[in-house]
């Protein structure tokens, strides 16, 4: 595992899911949410995240498998690429 949080460039689908990023001048397919942890609101007495998690199983341009933590910034609409298990 690699902790990388490492600023990616996310085309979404229609829905608003990750369909493919591109990291370090290299594209990864989405092939599968693994897991969903969206930013939590912020209410009183209880701070927000702001942030969204993703655990998602991706495909290099190559064809390698990974699994990786990719988050968005409710506030900067910015995606992170956070971890990467080879």
């Amino acid at each position: 595992m690699s902790l990388l949080n490492e600023q990616i460039d996310v085309r979404s689908t229609d829905r608003g899911n990750p369909e493919q990023f591109t990291w370090r001048g290299h594209l990864f397919r989405v092939r599968r949410i693994i897991g969903d942890w969206p930013a939590r609101p912020e209410a009183p007495g209880t701070p927000g995240t702001g942030i969204h998690l993703l655990r998602v199983s991706a495909e290099s341009e190559t064809g390698e498998p990974s699994i990786i933590d990719i988050t968005k910034d409710a506030t900067s609409e910015r995606w992170t690429m956070r971890r990467q298990w080879n």
